[in-house]
């Protein structure tokens, strides 16, 4: 009987051990949160990874009132330190400001200490809290080609490339190249044009020398580390087919011998020329097709006995590098020919 009792006794103690011990732990436990990409923060909870693509993120930590002493560090994906590690510190509300390192797990671990033990020589309890930061830039391709210039223009035209900016990057890379080839690191391989994208409207303002197809990809900065580069995006950019001159090298009729001078000597093809009597109305007659040379001209003899004002129509089918499209120009055979 008093075997029993001195057991049931000593069941009774170390249950109120346990029970303190527990007790003492709950009461130190941290509330960790991390600043999420609208700029609020984020709660964590042990075993609950956060994810995030805040790539200049702080950690808060606080405590209850009973609480003591602490330690806490806070390490990236490759484990290395990212924020001064804190050594047996009062507990009281602190904000950690986090290097990027990468996109990865960031671990935040919080050592707890009694209240009597100002030396931090023996741990109560260890709480670990992670948060994942995934960053990432998404690019927007134009639905529909894109014109390097306007028809009869020098002036090159700028296209605004929408940009899914990151939260908390410091700046961006951005590279573009026709006919660019991705590499295994999501770069392009080989030479490439720089761009700059703007932070506040969220676009990268191109500019294209030649007609071609372009590849473009981007990611995002923080320090010395980046986001993964963007899928790529192409953009098909044109020129317009635009004359320099038509010119009737011999005028004296009623054969004619027409030369048309393409701006852009990159332009292949062929062109459809027509005329038509008037200056409006009147039916188009065909003076068939010609290739555009290797010079970019084009040369079509035709046949024209009655004098007068006349529509010279030029039509250019279209190709992978310019838009179709048909020019109309007025004309004036007599004897000699005039462009009017």
């Amino acid at each position: 009987m008093h075997q029993f009792s001195t057991r049931r006794a000593l069941l009774a103690l170390a249950s109120t051990i346990a029970v303190v011990a527990t007790g003492a732990s709950a009461a130190q436990a941290a509330t960790v949160s991390v600043t999420g990409d609208d700029g609020n923060p984020v709660a964590l909870a042990p075993g609950a990874p956060a994810a995030i693509r805040n790539m200049s993120p702080n950690v808060q930590i606080a405590f209850p009132p009973a609480s003591a002493y602490y330690s806490s560090t806070v390490t990236g994906p490759d484990g290395t330190a990212v924020s001064p590690t804190q050594t047996c510190y009062l507990t009281s509300p602190t904000t950690r400001f986090i290097d990027f390192r990468g996109n990865g797990n960031y671990t935040v671990t919080i050592t707890n200490y009694a209240k009597a033990d100002n030396d931090c020589a023996t741990p109560t309890s260890t709480e670990t809290y992670v948060f994942t930061i995934a960053s990432s830039v998404t690019l927007t391709a134009p639905p529909t080609p894109f014109l390097i210039r306007q028809p009869n223009s020098f002036v090159s035209n700028t296209l605004s490339l929408p940009v899914a900016l990151n939260p908390g990057a410091s700046t961006y890379d951005l590279q573009y190249a026709p006919g660019g080839v991705v590499g295994a690191d999501g770069a392009i391989s080989g030479p490439s044009t720089p761009g700059y994208v703007n932070s506040t409207t969220g676009t990268a303002d191109l500019t294209f020398k030649t007609p071609g197809t372009y590849t473009v990809v981007a990611r995002a900065k923080n320090g010395d580390f980046t986001s993964p580069w963007s899928a790529p995006v192409l953009i098909k950019a044109m020129v317009p087919f635009d004359l320099d001159r038509v010119t009737f090298p011999d005028s004296r009729g009623p054969s004619y011998r027409l030369t048309g001078y393409v701006r852009e000597k990159t332009l292949r093809g062929k062109v459809s020329l027509a005329m038509a009597r008037g200056t409006k109305g009147g039916k188009y007659k065909s003076l068939g097709k010609v290739s555009i040379s290797s010079k970019g001209t084009f040369t079509k003899r035709f046949t024209q006995h009655k004098t007068g004002t006349y529509r010279l129509r030029i039509h250019y089918a279209g190709s992978a590098l310019a838009p179709a499209i048909s020019i109309v120009s007025k004309v004036r055979i007599t004897r000699h020919v005039f462009f009017g």
